[in-house]
């Protein structure tokens, strides 16, 4: 055989080594690709199931929780009426201006205190039905507000903070849910706004309609949370204030997963400079 023809066979061997090197390195890359896919598949698989792990982890703490508290609530509310009741004779029956009438009057405040802390618990540890009805927005987010200042503390000094309610778009259409569920869940993101900035400030409640969502927005100017709190914040009987149960922002995420939805905790990402809540639930048009 010639020369001229064995470098032709060598070159013929030479292309279709290439061309199967260039194959197998298709079917390699494919393969990987395949498999990269198949890995970011079941890491996301794996991350829904930790967070239903964590949630069933809450479930059973709270069943726990439930247990408990309706075990104690009775035996506690019992005293607790029988010495609410003693002070409030007492309280009628001193003078007006007189430092006896403020302290039994002070006794009949820390009583309430002590009874809506055992009705948080229990609605907490086992919450009622979802009693639906058409809401209005705006009107939901007033009527927060007054309740917020319904605490007598927090009426003494309400002139502290500035209070903004505002939607998107206006008119709201409105929407269905649970009246008093909702607006006791805002009450509680807006106290916790004014709690954050004791000296006073501004807050924004915001309340947005979008295509498929409600979206309740509450911003504060206090000096906002770190990583670590904000990780924390929602869980029951977590505070950072000595005189705070831990329970008002563990049922604002209750009341939004009974609606179908959720809390967001951005520890400095406010309008106004410090914190951001965000409640957001499915939308039900009426």
């Amino acid at each position: 055989m010639s020369t001229l023809g064995l470098e032709t066979q060598d070159r013929a061997q030479l292309a279709a080594a290439l061309g199967e090197l260039t194959r197998i390195s298709a079917e390699l890359s494919a393969s990987y690709q395949a498999l990269e896919t198949r890995a970011r598949s079941v890491e996301a698989q794996l991350n829904c199931a930790n967070l239903e792990i964590e949630r069933l982890h809450g479930l059973d703490k709270l069943a726990a929780l439930g247990n408990m508290a309706g075990g104690i609530a009775h035996e506690l509310r019992n005293p607790m009426n029988a010495v609410k009741g003693f002070a409030g004779l007492l309280q009628a029956r001193l003078e007006v201006d007189s430092k006896e009438r403020r302290w039994a009057s002070m006794i009949v405040a820390g009583v309430d205190e002590a009874d809506a802390i055992l009705t948080n618990l229990l609605s907490l540890a086992r919450p009622e039905k979802l009693v639906v009805e058409t809401i209005d927005g705006i009107e939901l987010c007033r009527a927060a507000v007054e309740a917020v200042f319904s605490d007598p503390a927090l009426a003494a000094a309400r002139g502290r903070w500035s209070i903004e309610c505002s939607s998107s778009p206006a008119p709201l259409p409105a929407f269905v849910g649970d009246r008093l569920k909702l607006r006791q869940a805002l009450r509680n993101l807006i106290a916790n706004a004014l709690e954050a900035q004791p000296d006073g400030g501004a807050v924004l409640a915001r309340l947005e309609i979008k295509s498929s969502e409600v979206v309740f927005c509450v911003d504060d100017a206090g000096a906002g949370m770190s990583p670590q709190i904000e990780a924390k914040v929602l869980e029951p009987f977590f505070t950072t204030r000595a005189e705070g149960t831990g329970l008002g922002l563990a049922f604002v995420r209750q009341v939004a997963e009974l609606h179908g939805g959720c809390v967001e905790v951005h520890g400095r990402s406010s309008a106004l400079g410090g914190a951001r809540f965000v409640m957001r639930f499915p939308l039900i048009r009426s």
